[in-house]
């Protein structure tokens, strides 16, 4: 089930009007991409989501034990130019943990709003050496630590021409990189036995 559409830099709700669905107004950050999220995720919801989107829907794999699929956010008409899935399990360092996978094409804003970031895209922070990777599909992906709040660690590379961003709740759940992190592309294949788990705190920008 989807709700209402939310500006993918802050969570804000928007305003959409019909004869323009592609194109949303927030208060704070005027025209914008409406992202649409779903409250409880199903499999063949995630394959019909998935099934024409523009960009990867990025989860682990194999997905470690205790750890489920808890939401889906997507954004862009026809076929989504923004993708997110949300994910929580045990922590690597002991407690909870959730993980926000995004992958967004250039200029949408959606990782900057999840790392509190003022621009759409990470520019000059992409710069030196990176301190992480993950292998996206098998591909090796280095990602660039991003400045962010204290209760998260964010990072973000490129992947299939568009940015891949990993925002982990707390920061010490950044561990998951430390694990040779592997990736799946849900467009590829959604596996049956996929976990599904209930709605994350964290889907969304500014939550």
């Amino acid at each position: 089930m989807s709700v209402s559409a939310v500006c993918p830099r802050c969570g804000e709700v928007l305003v959409v009007r019909p004869e323009t669905p592609g194109e949303g107004w927030c208060h704070l950050h005027a025209a914008v991409i409406p992202m649409h999220h779903t409250v409880v995720v199903a499999h063949d919801e995630i394959t019909a989501i998935t099934a024409d989107a523009r960009v990867p829907a990025w989860v682990p794999d194999p997905m470690a034990a205790g750890w489920s699929v808890t939401g889906l956010a997507w954004g862009g008409e026809p076929g989504a130019r923004a993708l997110v899935v949300a994910c929580a399990g045990p922590a690597p360092l002991g407690g909870s943990a959730e993980l926000v996978l995004a992958a967004e094409e250039p200029g949408i804003g959606l990782g900057c709003g999840y790392a509190g970031l003022p621009g759409v895209d990470p520019g000059e922070l992409i710069d030196g050496p990176s301190t992480a990777a993950v292998k996206a599909a098998g591909q090796r992906v280095p990602l660039w630590p991003v400045p962010t709040g204290d209760d998260r660690a964010a990072f973000v590379g490129e992947a299939y021409g568009v940015w891949l961003w990993l925002v982990t709740w707390p920061a010490p759940a950044a561990w998951l990189l430390a694990e040779d992190l592997g990736l799946l592309d849900l467009r590829e294949r959604v596996y049956p036995d996929l976990p599904l788990g209930p709605p994350s705190d964290h889907l969304l920008p500014g939550s």
